[in-house]
């Protein structure tokens, strides 16, 4: 029994020890804490003001940079707005000449028959019988029919052209032109186609004043001077219709433009 006693104490005395050994090992394996000394302290704490100071330089250089380019942008004037309109052509101002040209040829043939009615006439006050159908036969195939009715054709011609859109009063007037010139031509051709015909050069003055008195020649003029007046009184008054329409399309173009102008400014007013 007494020995009994004696162990228990022994083996809570060992486990007592047991406990403080397991204690003492598990102090010695855990890490002690590690304090940072004043140097380290102080370089982490200058450090985060230096990434400060270069985040707020690089923002307003960043800002200084953009602040130009907006006053820049500010200042720069805004193009206008261009709205562009199609304006109509002007109209053509039509003419007479080509109408007035076919006409004169019509007035050649037309001085032709005219022409030929007088000179049967006056060829009948000195033949008669049937040696006035030779004699009406030799003048149509000479000279004194040909070059007259081509003179009267060359001055109609370029008087028409002249005159263009103008009044009866200018082919009046013109009439006169036409008829000294178909004069004095069939005198001058008659004589260059005698000339290289058969006359000799001594001849011409004789000839000349033979035709001068011709009654053939001077009632080639006559009838010049008729023909053009009548017939440019056909082709006057096609010209004062050429001239009614022109003024007609100057005036519908003058309206259609002045239309387009307005549509114009309506759409700059707009735009602006």
């Amino acid at each position: 029994m007494a020995k009994v006693t004696r162990d228990e104490p022994a083996d809570e005395t060992s486990a007592a020890e047991t406990s403080a050994a397991e204690t003492s090992a598990a102090e010695a394996t855990t890490p002690a804490p590690v304090e940072a000394t004043p140097a380290e302290t102080g370089a982490v704490e200058e450090g985060t003001p230096a990434a400060s100071d270069d985040s707020a330089s690089d923002a307003s250089t960043t800002e200084a940079a953009a602040t130009p380019a907006e006053a820049a942008a500010a200042s720069a004037p805004v193009a206008p707005n261009v709205v562009y309109v199609q304006t109509p052509a002007p109209p053509r101002k039509r003419g007479n000449r080509l109408v007035g040209v076919l006409l004169a040829v019509v007035g050649a043939v037309v001085f032709a028959l005219l022409y030929a009615a007088v000179a049967a006439l006056l060829i009948s006050f000195q033949v008669t019988g049937s040696a006035f159908g030779t004699a009406f036969g030799q003048f149509l195939g000479s000279a004194f029919f040909w070059v007259p009715t081509f003179v009267f054709l060359i001055g109609f011609v370029l008087l028409v052209l002249l005159v263009n859109r103008s009044g009866w009063w200018s082919h009046v007037l013109g009439s006169l032109v036409v008829a000294v010139f178909v004069y004095f031509g069939a005198i001058g051709l008659i004589l260059v186609v005698d000339l290289l015909q058969f006359a000799s050069p001594d001849a011409l003055g004789e000839k000349f004043r033979a035709l001068v008195t011709n009654p053939l020649v001077i009632a080639s003029a006559i009838v010049a001077r008729e023909v053009s007046i009548w017939v440019g009184l056909a082709i006057a008054a096609r010209g004062r219709r050429v001239k009614a329409r022109n003024l007609e399309a100057r005036a519908a173009f003058d309206r259609e433009l002045a239309e387009k102008r307005a549509e114009h400014e309506r759409a700059a007013a707009a735009a602006s």
